[in-house]
Formats: C-alpha cells, sequence, structure tokens
C-alpha cells in the first residue's frame, strides 16, 4: 500500500511537471539524484544496549533531479510570500526545484522497559510509521554567493499499534541477542498522522564567519515552522562547519524531528572532503503525540515542556558520490518529571548517481 501511495504521488508530480530534469552545472548538487539511507539509536551515543525515550530512527529517502517543468504555483509556493516578508529571499539568478519521497519510522520507550505494569511517571512507548513527501528549492547569486533553501514537508502516516513499533523492537532485540521490552501494551493508540512543515536555512556574507587555523569556517541558520496532530512547534537553529574546503550545500540530515541539512550535496571530484560541524536547535512545542497521546481518544500519556533545544557535533566525509555522516546529539528533558536529558548517534549515508 505505502509503494503504491508513493507511485501515485510521483505519477501526479510527473502529470504536473512532465519529469523533466534541468541540465544543470555544479549548483545545488548539478543534474543528479540523491539516496540517502539514515538511522539514529541511542546505542550509538551511549556504547550501551539500553532503550529510553527516542531509541530508534530510521529513514530512507530519494530526491530527484532538479525540476524544469513544475507548474508556476507549486514553484510560487515552494517559497511563501508571507514568511518572504520576514525574511526576504533577494534577487537570484540561480534556481533549483527538487521533489523527493522518505519512508520514516521512530520508536519510544520509558526508561524501565522490563515491567509489564503502566508507568504514569514515564514517557509513554509510541511508534511513528509515515511518508514524506517534500518539495525542496535552492535559491542563489552568482554574484553574492549568497543562498537560501526552503523546504516543504508532508508527512502522512499513523502512530499506534499498526506503526509495529514493537515488531521492530523486540525482533531486532532477539536478532542481537538483548532483552525484549516488555510493556508495549501500554502504547499510545492507533491514529492517522498528518503534518506539515516549511523550513528556510540560509548561507549569506551575512553570517560570514573568520577562518580558524588555516581552515574555512561557515555559519548556516535555519528556521521551521511544522503543524499537525503529531508534532505542532516553531524552531530555530542553526550549524557552525569548520573543514579545509567547506562544499556549497546545507550539511547533513537528520530523522527525527528531521530539521536542517538537505539529502543534497555537493560530490567531491578529488578524493575525499571532510569537514566537522557543531550547532544549536531550539523548538517551541506545542503539540507531540509521542508526549500527550492521542487527539481524540483517552491514551497514556505525560506533561510535556514546551520549550526544548538539541545541542549537536558531528563529522562529514564526502568521498566522490557518497557523503557519511554522523552527528552526536545532547537533546534537553522533554517532559516533567525527566530524570536526565537525553543522547543520541545519528549515522547518514548519501549516495549521488
Amino acid at each position: 500500500m505505502r509503494r503504491g501511495f508513493a507511485a501515485s504521488f510521483l505519477a501526479v508530480l510527473t502529470m504536473f511537471g512532465g519529469g523533466a530534469a534541468a541540465r544543470a552545472d555544479n549548483f545545488a548538487g548539478g543534474d543528479r539524484e540523491f539516496l540517502t539511507l539514515q538511522s539514529e539509536n541511542d546505542l550509538f551515543a551511549n556504547l550501551t544496549n539500553t532503550d529510553r525515550h527516542y531509541t530508534n530512527g530510521l529513514q530512507a529517502a530519494w530526491l530527484s533531479r532538479p525540476q524544469t517543468d513544475l507548474p508556476v504555483w507549486l514553484t510560487d509556493f515552494s517559497s511563501p510570500p508571507v514568511y518572504s516578508l520576514l525574511f526576504p529571499t533577494g534577487n537570484f539568478d540561480k534556481k533549483s526545484h527538487r521533489i523527493g519521497v522518505a519512508l520514516g519510522h521512530a520508536i519510544f520507550t520509558p526508561d524501565d522497559t522490563q515491567t509489564t505494569a503502566y508507568q504514569p511517571s514515564e514517557r509513554p512507548y509510541a511508534a511513528w510509521l509515515h511518508m514524506t513527501f517534500s518539495l525542496q528549492s535552492v535559491r542563489a547569486s552568482s554574484v553574492t554567493g549568497e543562498a537560501w533553501q526552503d523546504q516543504w514537508k508532508l508527512d502522512l502516516g499513523v502512530v499506534g499499534p499498526a506503526a509495529q513499533g514493537e515488531f521492530v523492537q523486540n525482533n531486532w532485540h532477539k536478532l542481537i541477542g538483548a532483552e525484549e521490552a516488555n510493556g508495549w501494551r501500554w502504547q499510545i493508540q492507533d491514529e492517522i498522522g498528518v503534518n506539515l512543515s516549511f523550513e528556510r536555512a540560509w548561507r549569506s556574507s551575512t553570517f560570514d564567519t573568520p577562518r580558524v587555523a588555516g581552515l574555512q569556517t561557515d555559519f548556516i541558520p535555519y528556521t521551521i515552522v511544522s503543524l499537525g496532530n503529531v508534532q505542532t512547534y516553531a524552531g530555530l537553529g542553526g550549524t557552525l562547519r569548520l573543514g579545509f574546503s567547506l562544499p556549497d550545500d546545507f550539511g547533513p540530515t537528520r530523522v527525527y524531528p528531521g530539521v536542517g541539512g538537505a539529502e543534497w550535496f555537493e560530490p567531491s571530484a578529488e578524493g575525499c572532503n571532510c569537514y566537522v560541524f557543531a550547532g544549536f536547535e531550539g523548538r517551541a512545542v506545542g503539540r507531540d503525540i509521542t508526549l500527550d497521546g492521542n487527539t481524540f481518544r483517552d491514551s497514556p500519556s505525560i506533561d510535556k515542556r514546551h520549550f526544548v533545544y538539541d545541542a549537536k557535533l558531528g563529522a562529514v566525509f564526502i568521498v566522490w558520490d557518497t557523503r557519511i555522516s554522523f552527528t552526536h546529539v545532547f537533546r534537553s528533558r522533554e517532559y516533567e518529571g525527566q530524570p536526565k536529558p537525553d543522547q543520541f548517534g545519528s549515522v547518514a549515508v548519501n549516495f549521488a548517481f
């Protein structure tokens, strides 16, 4: 069913846009399409077999070649007029529009996964299975080098038993010889999830940074607004990069919540192009179904914190047509009574072809 839905979506976009690809130079990834495989897990950060809170995220994503025949209303929509009043896009002579689709899965558990009893003061068990349909636009100036990236993402999926969190977690634990989680009977219930988000990232001389020990640096700020019954929040963040020769992209991606970065990148023409990065992001949260519980019926829930943040450190290796990235994320407490902040790791491999 999911494959059929994805095929239908792409068929509609092809009908509107003609499926044509732009013959671009190396701007915004050039005339390439991209495949991304990504995994997030607390195991990558703690090096121990623990499961707590956001414990696992998986995503496979495809991003098209630049599209030249998308309808005007869609390319106009790619840069919202109201949003542009606050953050003007300027006059750019280089533009690229891409479409994408992804399949994602996220699992959440309480601290104690061995008890079979209900834990009212702990984060509920939850899983979120969804497809994400995206419209990504990059606008740049060949004169100033300034660039803006806008991303619209529509998530359609399900939370609850239908998301198969228990199946995925416990069968994986059987495979690696770890203890099973015993409290999945207390997970939030089935609910269709619909979420729409818009994200804008900048590369601008306004945020020029000096060289450090002879290495290039840059700073990429971004904003995001997300609305839906799964996640409603507004966020502001930025990424500082340090390397010998920084690529003209926006850095690596994340799974949950998927903000900052992009699936496309600039392939390296000569061996390995490597850099390290650090970043920070704050979010004002109106709704998180994995904490608040179901929208229209009673379910396990916990009192969430309305202001949360992530801090991150990582490294990127671009080897010809492949980008490999690792991100270590420090996440603040997300609910009242949470004993300590969380940490998890994110590993992503992107292929350009």
